[in-house]
């Protein structure tokens, strides 16, 4: 089920006041809808009667797929710092639901799903692009390293993220967001081959695949956070 609820944010722009629906909970398999929405950047999308400026609302809500197999708490852009206390409200919460606490039929369902933490709607959408991809999010984590490594001008940063955005023929297509305005700085095609490599190397890569795997925050930003 998915749950909506009311609240009240002011407009960015001119500060009045602005009554809207937010959700708390998409379950994705029976609101396909919510999914392409959260896509294609509508999802939360207001404009103020007053001055007619749009913004989105940020996320604060869980995301729930089981054909897909993600179980995600997304949370606003900028409280990645809080990361920890977000993995650990999500592993309690995923236990409660699907996991160890939960009923038998539920932890069968639980079984199949992927805990995740995100921050803003970049890094959702990433995921859900993982899935029509047919990527596994720890492997495109380990590209976007490999493509920072070997870039000398990435305008990598505190507000700035690499987030996958699509693909294009052969290519996966990336781009530098800059997470507060979802601004597009910039953007780069990587082959796809590129990533099947890193993906099919168990030496040289493994220990930092396994460290971005050990937590829910599967992000590189969690280990430039580190640093």
């Amino acid at each position: 089920m998915s749950l909506f609820q009311s609240a009240k944010a002011p407009c960015p722009k001119c500060g009045t006041p602005h009554e809207f629906e937010i959700v708390a909970s998409v379950n994705a398999d029976r609101r396909p809808d919510l999914r392409a929405a959260i896509l294609d950047g509508s999802f939360q999308r207001e404009q103020c009667a007053k001055c007619k400026a749009e913004f989105v609302a940020p996320p604060t809500l869980t995301y729930f797929e089981v054909s897909r197999g993600w179980w995600i708490l997304a949370e606003p852009a900028g409280f990645d710092q809080n990361w920890k206390q977000a993995a650990e409200i999500a592993r309690e919460g995923f236990d409660k639901a699907y996991g160890a606490n939960a009923a038998g039929a539920a932890r069968a369902i639980g079984a199949g799903l992927k805990v995740r933490v995100v921050f803003g709607w970049p890094a959702l959408r990433e995921k859900l692009l993982c899935s029509d991809l047919k990527l596994d999010d720890v492997e495109l984590e380990l590209l976007k390293m490999a493509i920072v490594r070997g870039s000398q001008d990435s305008p990598i940063g505190d507000d700035n993220e690499l987030r996958l955005v699509g693909a294009q023929g052969k290519d996966l297509s990336l781009a530098w967001i800059e997470a507060a305005t979802e601004r597009s700085i910039a953007t780069l095609q990587v082959p796809r081959a590129t990533y099947e490599e890193i993906a099919h190397d168990h030496e040289q890569w493994q220990a930092l695949r396994e460290e971005i795997a050990a937590e829910p925050f599967v992000d590189m930003n969690r280990l430039l956070l580190a640093d």
